[in-house]
């Protein structure tokens, strides 16, 4: 069972247990799901705010945490479905675990098959409550666009746009820390496909960061990508990271030029093996099941 085709379900594995991870990670993503993992009570704060998973699966054994009480708290800042991963199988830790906010639970040893299981039963309902609910928010670390209401906030901070800033920023925040062309923001934001008109752009540009930047001459948010376009720059939240200000929230590292920069990146983290090991935990993996089907 694949993820399903049009529509790329965001995951994050939750866990202290590190080879457990690693297998899930990477088998997953194997799969066609987007995942993004955390082994501690920070990295899930972080990871759930800054990149809002549509579905947390969370390990309720997690070292001196009360998991649940997490993900209730972090709800309040973005709203994820919960898998509940447990060891204990008994029918009250079940209903206690599920009336206290888990979406679904799931008893360990398991088949990959039951995970998948339970993965595609919830995605099921988030499009559903998209189709139902369509948002018309988007956040990018500190910087959130409200394009129902032609608002933005920057650390909390909330500022009115106009359609046409509210259109711009809605295209930089959807492909952050990638590359809008100048030709992509006329399209876009105008509707259309004629040789891009860059004055234009770069007037509202430059409107955009005296509203959001805290110094519009050395923007740290909308940066110029000399003789591309523009790009937002998902930088993290104070309030959440000890990230360098200079180091966005993917390890990336920017050389300003005026108000052009230079993207450099390191290998991202989240692609990377956390130890460099291929564990497959025994609990999980039946020794005589066929990896590639998920079935024995």
């Amino acid at each position: 069972m694949e993820a399903d085709k049009g529509f790329t379900m965001k995951l994050l594995v939750a866990d202290s247990d590190v080879d457990m991870v690693e297998m899930l990670t990477s088998w997953l993503r194997t799969r066609g799901y987007e995942v993004k993992y955390a082994l501690s009570a920070e990295r899930i704060r972080f990871t759930w705010i800054e990149q809002q998973p549509d579905l947390v699966i969370v390990d309720m054994g997690l070292s001196c945490i009360d998991a649940l009480g997490l993900c209730r708290e972090l709800r309040g800042a973005h709203d994820a479905l919960v898998l509940a991963v447990a060891s204990r199988a008994d029918a009250e830790s079940q209903v206690r675990c599920l009336e206290s906010g888990a979406d679904a639970y799931l008893v360990k040893p398991f088949l990959p098959a039951q995970l998948l299981a339970h993965i595609h039963a919830l995605s099921r309902r988030v499009r559903s409550t998209l189709l139902r609910h369509p948002s018309s928010m988007l956040t990018v670390g500190p910087i959130r666009v409200d394009t129902l209401r032609n608002e933005v906030s920057v650390h909390g901070k909330v500022l009115r746009l106009t359609p046409t800033e509210s259109k711009l920023l809605h295209l930089l925040a959807v492909n952050a820390n990638d590359v809008c062309t100048h030709d992509q923001i006329v399209a876009h934001v105008w509707g259309y496909g004629d040789e891009a008109d860059t004055a234009l752009i770069k007037a509202h540009i430059r409107h955009l960061r005296e509203k959001i930047e805290l110094d519009p001459s050395k923007p740290c948010y909308i940066v110029t990508v000399a003789g591309s376009g523009y790009m937002l720059i998902r930088q993290p939240d104070e309030r959440v990271s000890d990230t360098p200000s200079d180091a966005t929230a993917d390890g990336a590292r920017l050389v300003h030029l005026g108000d052009s920069c230079e993207v450099v990146r390191q290998a991202d983290p989240q692609h990377a093996s956390p130890t460099g090991r291929q564990a497959m935990p025994e609990y999980l993996w039946h020794p005589t099941m066929d990896d590639s089907t998920g079935h024995p």
